[in-house]
């Protein structure tokens, strides 16, 4: 359990355990913040036999830990949509007797990738729920989802932890505490941070930092430098937008505005396929060299 996600857990445990916890929870926040490992934890705790919740010995969670649970139904993706089939095959399960006589979970991960019918599907679960039901559902952008599905789920945010207990969580698992700044690049998540550290396939941003040192001094240039970081322009174009606005907070420089605002249009325009990705950052890193 992440440290940050501990005072949720157990609140919504507690909830459980007063007989007062909803049967549809959707846990809303930013994208590596833990929505999933929540799920899974108080999934675990919803159909563990001991009375301490996830206990990791009883026979329900050494199910569980197996990925042979009868009453656990998780619904994931790898492509861009969950279909409805899916959907319908979890729902069939649960509508039938618990296999251990307990709780039946559903955990829907990135629920705003279903289709319209697989949120049909859904709806009338989550209107009409069986017996010792819940759906455990997470959402990077609940703006998706339709209003029906939402006006029937309790909303949970999930928030980011703070700099001090990112660094704190880090540095107890061997990694060094990243600045304020670079944790801001990875969207303030500790979790993002780790994960850039350990791919050795992907620049990071002490690199990125490094890049614009060169810029300024004039040892780069903006096409070697678009040239060197056009497989992941995505992620530098919202590094750049960053710097830019920290620039304007500290001069009020409009120049830096207005930069920062191209900065987001070309995060846009990346989404698109076939764009020269490198003639994108080429005039954009050409700003820094204005400098």
């Amino acid at each position: 359990m992440y440290p940050w996600l501990s005072s949720l857990y157990t609140e919504l445990v507690g909830r459980y355990d007063a007989s007062k916890l909803h049967h549809g929870l959707l846990f809303m926040g930013p994208r590596d913040v833990g929505k999933g490992q929540l799920s899974e934890q108080l999934a675990k705790a919803l159909l563990c036999k001991s009375e301490t919740k996830g206990c990791d010995t009883c026979k329900s969670c050494l199910l569980i830990k197996a990925g042979s649970h009868p009453d656990l139904h998780t619904i994931t993706t790898d492509k861009s949509q969950i279909g409805v089939d899916a959907v319908r095959l979890a729902i069939s399960k649960v509508n039938q007797t618990s296999q251990l006589s307990g709780n039946k979970v559903i955990i829907i991960q990135t629920v705003e990738l279903m289709s319209e019918s697989a949120s049909n599907a859904l709806l009338k679960t989550l209107e009409e729920p069986t017996p010792n039901t819940y759906l455990l559902m997470t959402t990077n952008e609940p703006q998706r989802l339709l209003p029906t599905i939402l006006s029937r789920c309790e909303k949970l945010l999930v928030a980011l932890p703070n700099f001090e207990q990112s660094c704190s969580w880090l540095e107890s698992i061997g990694v060094i505490a990243p600045t304020k700044t670079a944790l801001l690049a990875h969207g303030s998540s500790p979790i993002t941070f780790k994960n850039e550290l350990e791919d050795p396939e992907t620049k990071g941003f002490d690199e990125f930092t490094e890049t614009l040192r060169k810029l300024k001094s004039g040892n780069e240039t903006a096409n070697r430098a678009a040239l060197q970081w056009q497989s992941e322009a995505t992620k530098v174009t919202n590094w750049l937008g960053q710097y830019w606005i920290e620039e304007y907070k500290k001069n009020k420089n409009t120049k830096a505005y207005g930069n920062y605002q191209a900065c987001l249009s070309s995060a846009k325009r990346l989404n698109h396929p076939g764009l020269n990705k490198s003639l994108i950052l080429n005039t954009l890193f050409g700003e820094i060299t204005c400098l």
